[in-house]
């Protein structure tokens, strides 16, 4: 599973998520990146912030990612829902209201962002939604079909809050602000997820987040009181509402810059590349919904941490998953085959685990002696008690390289408080 940096939990968000985790089976990370959807897609497309020129919103759409069982990712979703529950009457009218299922079509979606005329007079407007999918395959494979308008309207929507078709039934809407919470399955995402959905763009608009059982709970525990949060939160989506462009502190802008330079050093090629291509604009809006959730009008320090602290934790889950998608040479191959063992490994196990018998012996010799030649390996001489005495190879290089974000989070200090158990 990946780490999450303390930074994530700041505000009355993170500390929501912290104090419920204790007494949930549902992951705590999952818990606060679906409460955070939930605050952002209650704000409106008022309150925004610009990146590279374009205009951001609160909008951010988190995959969450587990196994069927262990996963809890439907207990996710109902822990968070309940936290915004609190949120006060607008909240409660939005959760009533505003939450629907089933993307099928580009049309299905702009028609629901639409409504019907006689709904003008909503309580809140029927472009503000939030599209909760428990079978996110499901999704995957209607976008697939052949004229589907599914991918772009999604696209479309994340990027401006406005879509259009040019089909016979041709529809348009304009300031829309959905947000989509969607679950799936390891498997299915990697079974699903062909070449074009990641070149297309659709899967990147998601915020991959990886959920895991973090506990056993056989009985009910009693649960924290979470009025005092509730009540906080509900003053600033009122005020929130209120806002339009929301600018970086000075302090923020340094910051920026040294995180914008450790999101681009951290951006891989190939597919897990493509997955990972919307860092800055992401990290952005989370900082966004951060800074709104503690009543600022304003981007602070510790906002656009807490907004690396979730994005750092999405790019470890595609890593994770996505792994093998990254083009790797054979010499960078064989140096994970060893890094991976800290006795060492044979010969025998390099050629027939590592390279499964492919590899000659005369380009395997070269392969290590690059390695031996870079400080990063050494060959050790093995003399058992019995048996014929063999060489392996031993790794002498660091366990694991940090990112540039990994460094950056780590050098920032920060106290968390109500972490729970």
């Amino acid at each position: 599973m990946p780490k999450i940096s303390q930074h994530a939990w700041h505000g009355p968000l993170g500390d929501a998520a912290a104090r419920i985790a204790p007494v949930t089976e549902a992951d705590p990370v999952a818990i606060l990146a679906t409460c955070l959807s939930l605050f952002g897609a209650m704000l409106g497309d008022g309150p925004h912030v610009r990146v590279g020129g374009a205009k951001h919103t609160s909008r951010i759409w988190p995959l969450i990612i587990g196994k069927t069982g262990s996963g809890r990712k439907g207990t996710s979703w109902h822990e968070a829902r309940n936290i915004a529950a609190t949120w006060g009457t607008y909240s409660g009218t939005y959760l009533t209201e505003q939450i629907v299922s089933g993307l099928a079509s580009g049309e299905g979606l702009i028609g629901a962002l639409v409504g019907e005329e006689s709904e003008e007079l909503r309580t809140i407007p029927t472009s503000e939604l939030t599209i909760v999918e428990s079978e996110f395959a499901r999704v995957l494979t209607a976008a697939k079909r052949e004229g589907s308008t599914l991918g772009p309207v999604l696209r479309q929507l994340w990027d401006e809050g406005s879509a259009a078709t040019l089909t016979k039934q041709a529809v348009r809407v304009d300031g829309a602000h959905p947000a989509v919470i969607a679950h799936v399955t390891p498997r299915e995402l990697r079974l699903r997820l062909a070449e074009s959905d990641l070149a297309g763009g659709t899967v990147n608009r998601f915020l991959p987040i990886l959920s895991e059982r973090p506990h056993l709970i056989a009985h009910e525990p009693a649960r924290p009181d979470l009025t005092d949060l509730g009540a906080t939160v509900e003053a600033r989506i009122r005020a929130a509402r209120n806002l339009a462009s929301i600018t970086r502190e000075p302090a923020t802008d340094a910051l920026w810059s040294e995180a914008y330079a450790a999101l681009a050093e951290d951006e891989p090629d190939g597919p897990l590349g493509a997955v990972l291509a919307r860092g800055p604009a992401y990290v952005m809006r989370l900082a966004l919904i951060y800074a709104l959730a503690d009543g600022s009008a304003s981007i602070a320090a510790e906002h656009l941490l807490s907004a690396l602290a979730i994005w750092d934790y999405a790019s470890q889950t595609a890593r994770i998953l996505f792994a093998d998608t990254v083009a790797k040479t054979n010499v960078d191959k064989l140096a994970d085959f060893i890094r991976t063992a800290p006795t060492g490994r044979t010969r025998t196990e390099i050629t027939t685990k590592c390279f499964s018998g492919n590899m000659p012996g005369v380009q395997l010799d070269t392969l290590v002696a690059e390695l031996v030649d870079a400080g990063l390996v050494e060959m050790v001489a093995n003399k058992p008690a019995r048996g014929k005495p063999t060489t392996v190879c031993r790794w002498t290089g660091p366990t694991a390289p940090a990112s540039g974000l990994h460094t950056l989070l780590s050098s920032r200090t920060y106290e968390v408080t109500n972490l729970g158990a």
